[in-house]
């Protein structure tokens, strides 16, 4: 009978530290969710809408020792990474007075092409979004900027790929003394003679862009430049946008064309 009396004790000992550490565990989950302005910083973890453009990243490039990469003292917010061999920084993560999260993607280690870290009211809740700017890639006549987007309590801001927006705004046509050029409803022609080098015969890709994508912060906007060139390294201007905020996600609005000269001294617009 003591046994039996014992056993119902400890099975009833049990189911009660059980529910106990339960509800101690969902306590602890939900408490990691929440952000306070006395409270330590909260780690959060990155979600990234489908498509959004990061820097690549090599998961089997061994890394060296977390270091701080950039400090923004007046903000408080640093940047740490590990170096890779391949000479570029890993393992990238934001850290704020409100919260900590990781960054995916990659940022090159020369100082002159730092982070960049701003904030803006981006969304026009009186609030500002912390922008995190970074460079996986520059050379002559490359500079290749990503762009992040986080709210006071850690949560990402998804952001539409710049090169998505090219792709469904603007295309090409190529004839035998012309080259169109079409941005939206917008067309703007170039005569061939006016390229160093021009076309062969129903060369496909002739203008083409993308070697320099950059991202500045501007009157609560962000603004992005995508440039466009003729065959192998005839820069001839860019695409500008203005990104907005649409339904929970910063968006691109129309692109403009601007051409260098003598491109757009030649060109003729049509609407």
């Amino acid at each position: 009978m003591n046994i039996k009396k014992n056993i119902k004790k400890w099975v009833f000992l049990t189911v009660i530290l059980s529910a106990i550490c339960i509800e101690t565990v969902s306590a602890a989950r939900l408490h990691s969710c929440q952000t306070t302005t006395t409270s330590s910083p909260v780690l959060v973890s990155t979600i990234h809408a489908e498509g959004q453009e990061v820097a690549p990243v090599d998961p089997g490039e061994p890394e060296g020792l977390l270091e701080t990469i950039m400090t923004d003292d007046e903000l408080g917010v640093t940047i740490e990474g590990a170096l890779g061999k391949d000479g570029n920084y890993h393992n990238l993560s934001l850290h704020t007075p409100m919260f900590q999260c990781t960054l995916p993607g990659t940022q090159v280690s020369n100082p002159s092409y730092a982070p960049l870290i701003s904030e803006a009211d981006l969304d026009g809740d009186g609030q500002p979004e912390i922008i995190v700017n970074l460079t996986y890639g520059y050379g002559t006549g490359a500079y290749l900027n990503t762009i992040q987007v986080f709210r006071s309590d850690g949560d990402s801001v998804p952001v539409e790929p710049l090169s998505n927006s090219v792709q469904r705004q603007f295309t090409t046509e190529l004839d035998k003394e012309n080259i169109q050029l079409h941005v939206n409803d917008q067309t703007t022609t170039i005569p061939l003679d006016k390229f160093a080098q021009p076309p062969v015969a129903n060369e496909p890709n002739y203008i083409h862009g993308g070697d320099v994508q950059q991202y500045t912060v501007e009157d609560n906007q962000i603004h992005a430049v995508y440039s466009l060139q003729a065959g192998t390294s005839e820069f001839i201007g860019e695409l500008d946008a203005v990104y907005r905020y649409d339904n929970g996600m910063l968006r691109l609005q129309p692109l403009t064309l601007e051409l260098d000269e003598p491109y757009r001294s030649t060109a003729d617009e049509v609407k």
